[in-house]
């Protein structure tokens, strides 16, 4: 017989006896296994089947992702104007410069 590592006792709210299960190294290792296996398989499972979208759905998702896009164009035009107005404002800052260090 292998070496206990620990035991677990196993109480039930209305039962009149508990339950002592002895547990060696193997039987740890063989249900720590047996974990990895189980999760790895539903991931894989979900995975594999995801679960199906309604089409009212897909279409909320398409026309947020189109409002999404539509305000990033509109954000990026919004940039270089703002870029042009910089530049602009920086050349009137350069001639004012000019025109005080010249007098």
């Amino acid at each position: 017989m292998s070496d206990r590592v620990c035991s677990v006792m196993v109480l039930g709210p209305a039962a009149p006896r508990m339950l002592k299960v002895h547990l060696s190294r193997g039987a740890i290792t063989l249900l720590l296994i047996a974990l990895m296996l189980s999760l790895l398989a539903v991931a894989i499972f979900g995975y594999t089947f995801p679960k199906p979208v309604s089409e009212v759905r897909r279409a909320q998702l398409e026309a947020e992702n189109r409002a999404l896009k539509n305000e990033a164009a509109n954000a990026a035009i919004g940039l270089q104007r703002l870029d042009a107005k910089v530049l602009k404002l920086e050349e009137a800052t350069k001639r004012i410069d000019q025109t005080m260090t010249a007098d």
